[in-house]
C-alpha cells in the first residue's frame, strides 16, 4: 500500500508550529511538521508526548490554533495559513466514538489513535485500513509505535533530543577508492533505473564533493535521492527544455529531473557563450539539488572565463536572532581559472554551515559546534538531530550575512526562478515532489575586459592576505587549499563513507575496493 511514484498528495502539512502558554515561555508541542499523504495511504504521525498528538488533532479538527504553518487538502489551489476551522474534506475518526457519516468518504481521515481505552489501538488500525481502503488519505496520530506499525510511513512530531556528546565513540567509516565509490555509486543508481549516461554525471559529482571533503553533498546524500527517485520527487528520464535561448541571457526549464542534468547543461552553455561573447548568463528553474557547485568548475576552466554560480534551497536558515528556518541555506560559488595552477573556487552556503554537514555528523554519532546549529527554541545546541526536529543553521556573519542571502534570493530566486527559498519545497520532507528550485550561472571572459594579468594579480592578492600572518601563514588560509589537502588525503587513503550508508545502500558486502576502518 505504498504511494505511487510521482501521486500528488492528497494531505500535505508544511511547517506546523504548535505551542501553548504565555507568549514568552511557551511550551513547544509540535516543533515544524511537515508531512505529505496521498489517497489510500497511511502515513502515522507518532508523538512521544500524549499532549503533542493531541494537538495535532485538535489543529485539523478545527478546535485549536496553529502558531505558524500550512494546510493544503486536495492537492489543488494555493497553501494557506492555518486557522481555527476544519479544512474541507477532512474527517475527524476516534475510534470507539465516531466517524465520517455514512456514505462519506473523506479526502483526508484523521484517524485519532491517542486514546487509552482498552482496544483502541486494534480500532485506530482496524480504522486507518478501512479509510485508506474507502481511497482517502489517512494520518494515523498516534504515541504508541505498534500503532504506527500498520502505516506506509512514519513521521515523528517530537522526538525528544537524544544527548550527544564528545567522548561518545563516532561511527564506524568504510573507506573507497574514489574510482570504487564512484562504480558503487553508479551501480545504485542504475538499480534504481537511472540511464548509465546521467548515473554516470550524478556519481561523478556526488564523488567529486567527497573527495575534496565536503561530505555534506557527496553520496551520503544517494539514499534520499533514492527515495525520491521511488516517490516520485526526481523524473529521472526528465529533459531540461530551452524556454529562451537567445541572446545574453537564457532560460532553461529543468522540468524536475535530476538537479545535476540541468545544472551540467547550464554551466556548458554558459561558460562555452561567455567565452564567444565575453558575458553570459543561465537561469535554470524547475530544478532539485544539483549538489556542490563547485562540480561544475571544469567548464569554466576549460573555456578560461570566470563563473559565478549562485543556489537557492528549501527553508533551513534562520535570520539573525530568530529560531525558526524560513530561508534556504543558499549558496555560492565563483571559479577563477589560471594558466600554472588550480583554479581558484570560492564555495560556501549563506548558513554559518552547509546543512548537509550537520546530517553527516548525525550520520556518523558526533556532535556538532554549538555554532552551527540552533533548536526550535531558538538555544544554540550541539546536537545534530535538532536540525529535523525544527531547528535551524544561523545565517553568517549577522546582518551582513543576511545580506549576502538576499543577494542571491534576488538573482538566483527571483530573477533565475520566478521565486524564492521560501517557496522552495524540502527535498526531505516532501519526497514525491519536485523541489521547484533554481539556480543562476553567470560567466565573464577576461578577454572581454582587455585581458587583465589574472594570475599576477592573485598572486599578488594572495601574497597581501599571507603577509598579514607576523608567525608565517597556516598551512589552510585560502579557499581550494583545503579542498587540495582532502583530495590528496583520498588519493592516499581513501574516501570515507559512514557505515550507516553503506550499509543502506547494501554496498558493504559486494565492494572488494571498500575497506573497513574506524572514523579518523
Amino acid at each position: 500500500m505504498t504511494e505511487a511514484a510521482g501521486r500528488q498528495p492528497a494531505l500535505r502539512v508544511a511547517d506546523l508550529i504548535v505551542a501553548e502558554g504565555p507568549e514568552g515561555a511557551e511550551r513547544i508541542l509540535i516543533p515544524g511538521l511537515t508531512a505529505t499523504v496521498a489517497a489510500g495511504e497511511i502515513v502515522a504521525a507518532l508523538a512521544d508526548d500524549p499532549a503533542s498528538a493531541a494537538a495535532l488533532v485538535e489543529v485539523l479538527a478545527g478546535e485549536r490554533r496553529a502558531q505558524y504553518g500550512e494546510i493544503v487538502v486536495g492537492g489543488g489551489g494555493r497553501p494557506r495559513r492555518v486557522a481555527p476551522a476544519r479544512p474541507s474534506g477532512v474527517a475527524v475518526v476516534r475510534p470507539g466514538q465516531h466517524g465520517p457519516a455514512a456514505g462519506r468518504t473523506p479526502v483526508v481521515a484523521v484517524v485519532d489513535a491517542t486514546g487509552t481505552r482498552p482496544g483502541a489501538a486494534d480500532g485506530a488500525a482496524a480504522a486507518a485500513r478501512t479509510a485508506a481502503g474507502q481511497g482517502s488519505a489517512v494520518l494515523l496520530v498516534a504515541v504508541d509505535a505498534e500503532v504506527a506499525g500498520v502505516a506506509d510511513r512514519v513521521v515523528y512530531l517530537n522526538r525528544p533530543p537524544r544527548p550527544v556528546t564528545a567522548c561518545e565513540p563516532a561511527e564506524q567509516e568504510i573507506r573507497f577508492t574514489p574510482e570504487a565509490l564512484t562504480e558503487a555509486a553508479i551501480g545504485s543508481l542504475a538499480a534504481a533505473g537511472v540511464d548509465a549516461g546521467r548515473a554516470a554525471l550524478v556519481a561523478r559529482i556526488l564523488v567529486d564533493a567527497d573527495v575534496r571533503g565536503h561530505f555534506s553533498h557527496g553520496v551520503g546524500l544517494l539514499p534520499m535521492y533514492l527515495d525520491r527517485l521511488e516517490r516520485g520527487g526526481i523524473d529521472p528520464v526528465a529533459e531540461p527544455g530551452w524556454i529562451s535561448e537567445d541572446g545574453p541571457v537564457t532560460v532553461l526549464d529543468a522540468r524536475g529531473g535530476f538537479g545535476q542534468v540541468a545544472a551540467e547543461l547550464a554551466a556548458d552553455t554558459c561558460s562555452r557563450r561567455a567565452a564567444e561573447t565575453g558575458l553570459a548568463a543561465v537561469a535554470v528553474r524547475g530544478n532539485n539539488h544539483i549538489g556542490m557547485l563547485a562540480a561544475y568548475r571544469e567548464h569554466f576552466v576549460r573555456h578560461g572565463v570566470v563563473g559565478l554560480v549562485l543556489n537557492i534551497s528549501g527553508p533551513s536558515v534562520a535570520a539573525p536572532g530568530a529560531g525558526r528556518p524560513t530561508l534556504g541555506n543558499d549558496a555560492v560559488c565563483m571559479v577563477v581559472p589560471r594558466a600554472e595552477q588550480r583554479p581558484l573556487v570560492v564555495d560556501f552556503a549563506t548558513g554559518t554551515v552547509a546543512s548537509g554537514k550537520i546530517r553527516h555528523a548525525a550520520h556518523r554519532g558526533e556532535p556538532v559546534p554549538a555554532t552551527w546549529l540552533v533548536d526550535r527554541q531558538g538555544r544554540p545546541t550541539t546536537d545534530p538531530e535538532e536540525l529535523d526536529r525544527g531547528g535551524a543553521v544561523p545565517v553568517f556573519g549577522g546582518h551582513k550575512g543576511l545580506g549576502v542571502a538576499v543577494i542571491t534570493e534576488v538573482l538566483a530566486g527571483i530573477l533565475a526562478g520566478g521565486t524564492v527559498s521560501p517557496l522552495v519545497h524540502k527535498q526531505r520532507g516532501e519526497p514525491e515532489r519536485s523541489m521547484d528550485c533554481s539556480q543562476l550561472f553567470l560567466a565573464l571572459s577576461p578577454a572581454a575586459f582587455g585581458n587583465p594579468p589574472v594570475d599576477e594579480l592573485l598572486g599578488v592578492l594572495s601574497g597581501a592576505i599571507a603577509s598579514g600572518y607576523p608567525q608565517g601563514a597556516p598551512a589552510v588560509h585560502l579557499p581550494e587549499q583545503q579542498e587540495e589537502l582532502a583530495e590528496s588525503a583520498a588519493r592516499e587513503h581513501g574516501v570515507p563513507v559512514p557505515a550507516s550508508v553503506v550499509e543502506r545502500l547494501g554496498w558493504a558486502a559486494d565492494r572488494p575496493l571498500a575497506t573497513a576502518g574506524g572514523a579518523r
